[in-house]
């Protein structure tokens, strides 16, 4: 007769008495003489063994085949801060129990209902909750066959985790307009530009359609323009007061990372993907790659950081001299990053924009009447894709030719580059940011 018990262990990584890695290992549960699960520690070799991350698991048969199903995850140790890219998971432990008691009843009723001669009857397929299915989507876009860069996977990430978390619902059949209406509420909190959220929500519009949901019916006419709406095509550069003011607010890393988005009109995927290796000293430009792949150990660890840009095309932009004296300067101070303006673990850092607006605020330039300003999330009249517009506009108004700024911003288009000005005098030479 075939085994029907069901039993709860740990599945986790664990290292030796020396500190040394063991690898993943399975381990009993510890129960303390309170009746009580010792948390963090699980049974191995006769021996409690501490754990900082491991699965709670089911230890069954199906048949006379032996199946571990993994039920739970639970974290022992701190995680930091808790923010849009922290993945919050469950403890576990009871859902693993509640698991393994159903699995037991139900291998019971089998084996009673196989002497009886009474045939299963198929069970309803579980249906899956709003988080499992955005996890799901989630792995897929992770997959190295789709080639999305480590930018565009962290936009899904952080606009599928924020829906989550701000959704009431617990299935993606109950999704309701105030659930969108409130994900978008909160990006514009935080202080995202229009833009920005707009992206996010196309995000949530795509996840939600791949799972059946009749946008048309869910959302009302108005509110989706409202919130796919982008800004008008005319920008405001800073004023040379507002970089002065902002610049000596700033630490020296964001004062090397601002100086680098005004000199060189880079986006900010593009700026935080360069590496050293795409700047030419001799022939005083910058490289701004196409498609990137990177493998790279990260505390012990091998990392892929991919990159593409905007239209997977590359160009190259001049090395204007303010800017090669600042970058030549933080190269000394820097002699052995891959990235120019990476962490401190020298990956593409993802959170110059709270800084910006903090640094803003601290320099005292806030324009005091927006939303964000009122709220305290920071001035909406500074986000990172401005200095971008600050380049092309500084780069027309000294002499370059439209069609000069519209190759080194990447434009397919020069209409697109006329929403800044149209330069007149040609002097390329000159430097627009000295």
């Amino acid at each position: 007769m075939a085994n029907r018990t069901a039993s709860i262990i740990i599945n986790a990584k664990i290292k030796d008495e020396n500190g040394k890695d063991i690898g993943w290992r399975r381990g009993k549960v510890v129960i303390s003489r309170n009746g009580q699960r010792k948390p963090g520690v699980m049974l191995y070799g006769g021996k409690e063994v501490p754990y900082s991350d491991g699965v709670f698991q089911i230890r069954h048969y199906d048949g006379d085949r032996l199946v571990y199903t993994t039920v739970g995850k639970e974290v022992t140790g701190s995680r930091g801060k808790k923010g849009y890219y922290a993945k919050e998971y469950e403890e576990g432990y009871s859902k693993a129990a509640s698991l393994a008691e159903k699995l037991v009843i139900k291998m019971r009723r089998e084996a009673e209902n196989a002497i009886l001669g009474i045939k299963p009857e198929p069970e309803p397929e579980e249906k899956k909750t709003l988080a499992e299915l955005a996890e799901d989507y989630l792995t897929k876009k992770r997959s190295p066959s789709l080639e999305l860069s480590y930018s565009a996977i962290h936009q899904y990430e952080q606009a599928l985790n924020a829906f989550v978390a701000n959704s009431k619902t617990q299935y993606v059949s109950d999704v309701t307009e105030q659930d969108i209406t409130a994900f978008a509420d909160k990006f514009k909190a935080e202080g995202y530009a229009r833009k920005s959220i707009a992206m996010r929500y196309t995000i949530i519009r795509g996840f939600l359609a791949a799972h059946g949901v009749v946008l048309s019916k869910l959302i009302d006419t108005a509110t989706h323009r409202k919130l796919a709406s982008k800004p008008e095509r005319h920008t405001e550069p800073y004023t040379p007061q507002e970089l002065d003011k902002l610049t000596a607010a700033s630490d020296p890393y964001h004062q090397m990372v601002w100086t680098l988005l005004l000199s060189s009109g880079m986006r900010m995927s593009e700026a935080m993907h360069l590496t050293w290796s795409n700047i030419d000293f001799v022939k005083n430009s910058i490289n701004v790659v196409g498609e990137q792949r990177i493998n790279r150990l990260n505390h012990g660890k091998s990392v892929v950081v991919k990159f593409a840009t905007k239209t997977k095309r590359g160009r190259k932009v001049p090395l204007f001299p303010s800017l090669r004296t600042a970058l030549q300067s933080w190269r000394e101070q820097n002699p052995r990053t891959i990235y120019v303006v990476g962490t401190r673990s020298d990956l593409p850092n993802n959170h110059w924009l709270p800084k910006l607006k903090e640094f803003a605020h601290e320099a005292g330039i806030e324009c005091g009447v927006c939303d964000g300003c009122a709220a305290g999330t920071g001035c909406e009249k500074f986000y990172i894709h401005k200095f971008r517009h600050t380049f092309a506009h500084r780069c027309l108004e000294n002499g370059c030719t439209i069609h000069q700024v519209s190759k080194w911003l990447g434009h397919h288009d020069l209409s697109v580059t006329s929403i800044y000005l149209s330069g007149n005098a040609a002097d390329p030479d000159k430097d627009p940011f000295a």
